[in-house]
């Protein structure tokens, strides 16, 4: 199985999103990932719009995957995010591309957008990840 591959099992495989993203999509490449989600009401918060939450968890994974898909060695940590949030989304599918954008001596700095079905960006963000001490191999 080729490393790509492995990182969209273990997405997949995370109980996480087996119980909240189960209809999530993930697609690794060199240096990039995306997911796609469908958006349901009991993502909202009480103001009736996407949770940030889940803007978040859509932003952290994108990047977070288009680091790892040049890390084959460590399974990797985000070290740091920050997110700017751009429109709320009352619903339809979200679209996350992650890219790596540099590698650096402690670790892999990499941004993600999420686009709504119109295009139209809702949130975009940049973070660091790290190199944990857990080897990818361990994992299944």
């Amino acid at each position: 199985m080729s490393h790509l591959h492995f990182l969209e099992k273990l997405y997949k495989a995370a109980p996480i999103n087996q119980k909240f993203f189960e209809a999530s999509e993930l697609k690794v490449s060199e240096k990039q990932a995306n997911i796609t989600l469908p958006i349901s009401e009991d993502m909202f918060h009480a103001g009736k719009s996407l949770h940030g939450a889940v803007y978040f968890k859509l932003l952290d994974d994108a990047a977070y995957f288009a680091a790892a898909s040049i890390e084959k060695e460590y399974f990797l940590l985000t070290k740091d995010y920050q997110i700017e949030f751009k429109r709320p989304v009352f619903g339809g599918k979200l679209f996350a591309e992650g890219i790596l954008e540099e590698v650096t001596e402690n670790g892999y700095i990499a941004s993600s957008v999420i686009k709504n079905e119109e295009g139209k960006i809702v949130a975009q963000g940049r973070g660091e990840f790290a190199k944990s001490r857990t080897k990818i191999g361990e994992l299944n």
